[in-house]
């Protein structure tokens, strides 16, 4: 009997020892104060546009570490050597998470339409950065090959739609148009049909340039009619974002091999002249009947060659923890830090892309790690490198973690949360995705909304096979997620997008609804089994 109270009383007082360590009360919302500085100094010109491998990116690197450090949090990044096994929790780790990719850079590159006789001079050579633009493989490229029109160049058999139907492309060059049936016209059948979501589930460029090398075409030319309707600069020529090194991570199978080249003006003209070939008429039907429009361009080749350059480049996410009661479950709360860098002497600042969620990541740790007690788990905060260049370092975290999907309960990513799209004149509207199976979290972001004194207007949409941001790594590997977006300002990607047009005010009351969710989730049993 004596054993047995003992027992039980050793367990009642365990139980109150952990209840005790437990955070009890709602921790606050991070207020203007605690992000706006952060922000200001991420999108400043002394962080050079923090571009993925720059001197920028590493300064912008040290100061988030910085701050994680200030604000308590433990280091969870790579291993150190210590030689003072007596040092506090986790000494032997850093904030930094390293690793290398590989930068390709096209150093030379030729493209030439090679015509019949019949037609006039028979051979017209294209001038680089004039008449195309080319992005980098990982290999030299060269070949003489025909021409086939593709219309977009997209396969979705779940919607009834083909472009590469009865069409034959190996190891010939396929003319893809931008976009998809349409997206030009939301009002058409195609519009309705398809859904708002089928441009993020086929018809992104590196799904449409993936889909051509499973075909087996030698190369991909890209045609907008935006280009010669001039509602866009030729050859999106004004900031020089386009022509940019490609990025992969080591050992990457998924990397594309396929040389792309886009189109200007006078080439489009040339390349279809004499062929029947309309774009607007041929996007006008697209968007009316779904049929696909494929065609050999008789008489006609393309010559090109691509010779690139390799090397390899360090970089670095950055990553702190705040210990909880279970440590071996775990919730992730992050956004890139990288934006686009200087070009043509102008500093691309990326206030809102995105140096706005890594400072409402930095405000949340500081909220959490300051209030009095321990949350139910792990709470992992993380700024991530190398988004602009394909998710590069949420894929490298994704694949190297020491955590498998299962010890993790939820990802929030967060990714231009500080302006609003153009038609939201209201700045009332914010976009929240989830994977389909998490009906949940979506009633959650509902029931959060609904307490705010003047509630978003939310666009709740499924993640599911998107790639917009950092959250992809982790849907793929079907961890719940959270990823709030407030819109496209006309700015975005621009060397306008600065800290003078966020909206601090927006901004803090989406990083109040971030707060709440991630209280209320914790407040629920770990989602391990909903997995």
């Amino acid at each position: 009997m004596c054993r047995s109270y003992l027992f039980l009383l050793f367990m009642w007082f365990s139980a109150l020892t952990l209840r005790a360590q437990t955070i009890s009360t709602p921790v606050p919302p991070p207020l203007k104060q605690d992000f706006e500085g952060i922000l200001s100094f991420l999108s400043s010109d002394w962080m050079e546009g923090r571009e993925t491998g720059t001197r920028g990116a590493s300064m912008a690197a040290d100061y988030v570490a910085s701050m994680m450090q200030l604000n308590g949090l433990i280091p969870y990044g790579d291993a150190k050597i210590t030689s003072n096994p007596g040092s506090p929790v986790n000494p032997a780790l850093t904030f930094f998470q390293n690793f290398k990719i590989i930068r390709c850079r096209v150093e030379r590159s030729s493209l030439e339409l090679i015509r019949n006789s019949s037609e006039g001079e028979p051979v017209i050579i294209f001038a680089r950065g004039t008449d195309f633009l080319v992005d980098p493989v990982p290999f030299a490229r060269e070949a003489e090959a025909a021409v086939v029109f593709v219309g977009y160049g997209i396969e979705a058999p779940g919607k009834g739609y083909n472009d590469y139907a009865g069409a034959d492309v190996r190891n010939k060059v396929v003319v893809v148009v931008d976009g998809y049936p349409g997206h030009a016209d939301t009002t058409s059948f195609a519009w309705k049909k398809l859904g708002r979501s089928f441009e993020n589930d086929y018809a992104t460029i590196r799904k449409k340039l993936k889909l051509a090398e499973r075909h087996g075409a030698a190369a991909v030319v890209f045609v907008d009619p935006d280009v010669l309707n001039n509602k866009i600069n030729e050859l999106r020529s004004g900031d020089g974002d386009y022509e940019n090194p490609r990025h992969y991570l080591p050992g990457d199978t998924g990397k594309l091999k396929t040389p792309c080249f886009t189109l200007g003006t006078d080439a489009i003209l040339q390349l279809l002249d004499g062929t029947g070939i309309d774009l607007p008429g041929f996007e006008k039907k697209a968007a009316g009947d779904l049929l696909p429009a494929s065609r050999l361009i008789q008489g006609k080749k393309l010559r090109f060659s691509v010779t690139v350059s390799s090397e390899e480049v360090p970089i670095r996410n950055v990553i702190g923890m705040i210990q909880g009661i279970d440590t071996t479950m775990n919730i992730i709360i992050g956004g890139h830090y990288d934006h686009l860098g200087v070009r043509k002497g102008e500093v691309y600042n990326g206030a809102d892309d995105n140096a706005s969620g890594v400072a409402g990541m930095l405000a949340l740790a500081k909220a959490w790690s300051s209030h009095p007690g321990k949350p139910p788990c792990n709470l992992i905060f993380a700024a991530w490198i190398g988004e602009e260049r394909g998710k590069l370092g949420s894929t490298y975290y994704a694949m190297h973690s020491r955590l498998v999907p299962r010890q993790v309960s939820l990802v929030i990513n967060m990714d231009m949360i500080s302006r609003s799209a153009p038609e939201d004149t209201g700045r009332i509207g914010l976009s929240i995705g989830t994977l389909t199976l998490n009906e949940d979290l979506r009633s959650l972001a509902k029931k959060v909304n609904s307490k705010l004194e003047h509630p978003f207007v939310l666009e709740l949409w499924d993640v599911t096979g998107a790639t917009g941001s950092d959250y992809r790594p982790f849907s793929d590997r079907k961890v719940p997620i959270l990823t709030f977006h407030a819109g496209f300002p006309v700015e975005y990607h621009t060397p306008l997008d600065d800290f003078a047009r966020v909206d601090l005010h927006k901004m803090e009351q989406i990083l109040k609804i971030v707060n709440d969710c991630l209280w209320e989730t914790l407040k629920n049993p770990p989602l391990r089994d909903k997995h």
